[in-house]
């Protein structure tokens, strides 16, 4: 699916060499997560709350932070193609690392917090 929105949404889609379309990628992988990802979430909330199951319910609240997610690592690609300022003389490209470090953490608490719920 992701080769099919790059043929229609990023040019020089062969070059992955280029910073721009390597930004280009990461955008349009992020974006096409966030619509999936809230999809699946109100189709999982509404069958959840239909069905009054609140493992389904649940479910789609993961998929909710799955789009949080994507919605830092967006923002990651977004800051790390920002210019060399005086303050940032070789660029912004180390934020992509940040964020997907935030992302991370993000995991392992929830994982955390899951094993602490089941024991």
């Amino acid at each position: 699916m992701i080769e099919l929105l790059a043929k229609a949404f990023i040019k020089n889609r062969d070059n992955s060499a280029d910073p721009a379309v390597r930004s280009a990628y990461g955008t349009l992988c992020s974006v096409a997560a966030i619509v999936m990802n809230v999809l699946l979430f109100a189709a999982k909330f509404i069958i959840g709350k239909a069905a009054a199951s609140v493992a389904i319910t649940a479910d789609a609240v993961n998929n909710l932070t799955d789009a949080g997610s994507s919605v830092l690592v967006l923002m990651g690609f977004r800051l790390s193609n920002k210019k060399p300022d005086p303050d940032h003389p070789f660029g912004h490209g180390r934020i992509e690392y940040v964020a997907g470090l935030v992302v991370a953490g993000l995991i392992l608490m929830t994982g955390a917090s899951l094993l602490t719920d089941s024991v």
